[in-house]
């Protein structure tokens, strides 16, 4: 695949020249949202926590939260046809207000995925570790670092490679979820029971009533936890093929059908499941419902399709966060800019920040014994930094013209917009206030705490290094040069 001359050109227009290799078509686009949202990874991790909120009734809050995404899907991806630059909420930001609101959107981004990314590896870990038989928390931690520097190894070979992986990964998924919506649904109607109350059952667990208002909020955060990422393909758009109309499609289909498969594939293991309260006490309940309906074979095999998921997932993550700092750093918007911006001649890969967040990873995972506390950033940074987007989007003045072929939401724009905030605070309060408990861990806000903490560290950095450059005019995004 040739680069295309029209897409360095458009790049131009921003100010930046091309560095990195265009080489993902619309799939791969795709995959780098599909496998970083990663339905299959999100349910099989969150499931216990929503079914023992509401029951059943989980597949409804799963539903809500899909509809609410969707709606901060298009704005994203409005934004995304009309700014195709590495970077995204950055760089949008920057544009749309001011660097200085475009480097604390592009911190928040930063932690959730340079927290998510170790999360996801660990995630890995433990479950190859229960594959095989089990083993203790040392094995997992040494499994954990040796899959973080095998990612690592895939991402310095170049972005033709992290898109093979990626695909094929993400392709295991889609294939799996298929399947195993078939199975589960085929073998219901077979069945004949064609009685909807395990849908309808909102039992919580602990109180063994209906599920109140403070429950059904807590479930939204399965949906809430798993449904971030669709905008992952537009942190990449430098190394996407026509990115203004590739991005903003991968975007939004991404984001739908993760939604809708994650519907399917709920309402499969619910309607399957003989009894709610049993799948409720279950420590593992998903794996309870496909030894059922699939033995133990069946089960094993699945379980390859959720190491690939995850693996997939966490190629996905670490493209993004280098991705996000190569930008924040040719700006000059992060110390040691000068090594962090350095792209590989022969692989174009950012390989500095690639090996800087290998070293974070690593650290992580060796020294931190409970990830809960670096990973419980993650969703609270993430959906803080949408909130920063939406509302420099909406504050802008600017009025774009529409570009012939590529996504725009037009006279729904506005609307889009307002809605679309009024979603992710919801959703922040839902993941701060009520008192969540982290296995593990003491504090019952930890999220909201371990948030704050990396939100002074970057108001640290603001005030020591980032504010005077950009007061000097030596840091944020060069003005847009005429076409």
């Amino acid at each position: 695949m040739v680069d295309s001359p029209s897409d360095h050109k458009e790049l131009q227009k921003f100010g930046y020249p091309q560095q990195l290799a265009r080489r993902m078509g619309g799939f791969s686009s795709f995959a780098i949202s599909f496998s970083l949202i990663s339905i299959i990874t999100g349910i099989f991790a969150n499931f216990q926590f929503g079914i023992q909120q509401v029951g059943g009734a989980i597949i409804w809050s799963w539903t809500l939260v899909g509809l609410g995404q969707l709606l901060v899907a298009v704005v994203m991806a409005d934004l995304a046809g009309r700014f195709p630059i590495s970077g995204y909420g950055y760089q949008w930001t920057s544009r749309l207000s001011n660097p200085h609101v475009g480097y604390f959107v592009g911190w928040l981004l930063l932690m959730q995925f340079i927290t998510g990314f170790p999360g996801v590896c660990q995630a890995l870990g433990a479950t190859l570790v229960n594959m095989m038989g089990g083993g203790g928390d040392w094995t997992v931690t040494w499994l954990t670092v040796g899959i973080i520097v095998l990612i690592t190894i895939v991402h310095l070979f170049g972005i033709r490679l992290v898109s093979w992986v990626n695909d094929a990964g993400v392709f295991a998924e889609i294939l799996g979820v298929i399947i195993l919506i078939l199975i589960l649904w085929g073998t219901w109607v077979l069945a004949g029971e064609w009685q909807w109350d395990n849908l309808l059952n909102s039992t919580n667990a602990s109180t063994g009533e209906a599920a109140g208002f403070s429950a059904f909020a807590l479930s939204l955060l399965v949906g809430a936890w798993c449904m971030t990422g669709f905008e992952a393909a537009a942190d990449l758009a430098e190394e996407t093929k026509d990115p203004r109309k590739t991005v903003p499609k991968a975007v939004i289909l991404s984001q739908l059908g993760a939604a809708v498969g994650g519907v399917l594939l709920l309402g499969g293991f619910i309607l399957a499941a003989e009894s709610m309260s049993a799948l409720q006490s279950s420590e593992t309940p998903l794996i309870m419902v496909l030894e059922t309906k699939l033995g133990n074979l069946g089960s094993r095999i699945f379980g390859f399709v959720i190491l690939l998921s995850i693996f997939a997932c966490g190629v996905a993550s670490m493209a993004t966060v280098t991705r996000l700092i190569f930008s924040l750093a040719r700006d000059n918007m992060l110390p040691f800019s000068d090594l962090l911006k350095q792209v590989q001649p022969v692989s174009k890969t950012p390989m500095i920040a690639t090996l800087v967040v290998c070293v974070l990873s690593c650290t992580f995972i060796l020294t931190v014994r409970n990830l809960a506390l670096i990973t419980s950033i993650s969703a609270v940074a993430g959906y803080l930094g949408y909130c920063g987007i939406l509302y420099a989007s909406i504050s802008s003045t600017a009025d774009p013209d529409p570009i012939d072929g590529v996504f725009s939401l037009g006279k729904w724009r506005n609307l889009s917009q307002w809605t679309a905030l009024g979603w992710t605070v919801l959703v922040v309060a839902a993941l701060t206030i009520p008192p969540t408990e982290v296995a593990g861990m003491d504090e019952t806000h930890l999220p909201a705490k371990s948030a704050f903490f990396a939100i002074l560290l970057g108001l640290g950095l603001y005030v020591l290094w980032i504010r005077g450059r950009i007061q000097k005019g030596n840091a944020g995004p060069p003005s847009q040069l005429e076409a």
